[in-house]
């Protein structure tokens, strides 16, 4: 059984077990993240479909790990004007498990 949630503005497709990264979530190791913008949920018979979401539908899932990713450098130059800029990013994750999927 899998189902397709949006988070943000991406869309995951999980089933229980799968790992995934999602944008930064607070809470400590081990806190559970509920994700209740469920749009799809198949693999048990006929597939639900949400018109946009499925009410009462949610996929449950616990954090693993709080992270930054690779850092990413931004240049910006203007020619003849003596302008440099150079900054840096580092984009923060949190790393989930997924451990259920709830149907309504």
């Amino acid at each position: 059984m899998y189902a397709i949630f949006e988070d943000g503005s991406h869309q995951f497709r999980v089933s229980e077990g799968d790992t995934i990264v999602v944008d930064r979530r607070d809470g400590e190791r081990g806190a559970e993240v509920v994700f209740s913008k469920v749009l799809l949920i198949a693999g048990n018979g006929e597939p639900v479909i949400g018109l946009p979401v499925i009410e009462g539908a949610k996929v449950v899932a616990k954090i693993v790990d709080q992270f930054k990713d690779k850092k990413i450098i931004i240049q910006k130059f203007r020619r003849r004007k003596g302008l440099r800029r150079r900054n840096g990013h580092r984009q923060p994750h949190t790393r989930v498990q997924i451990t259920s999927v709830v149907s309504a």
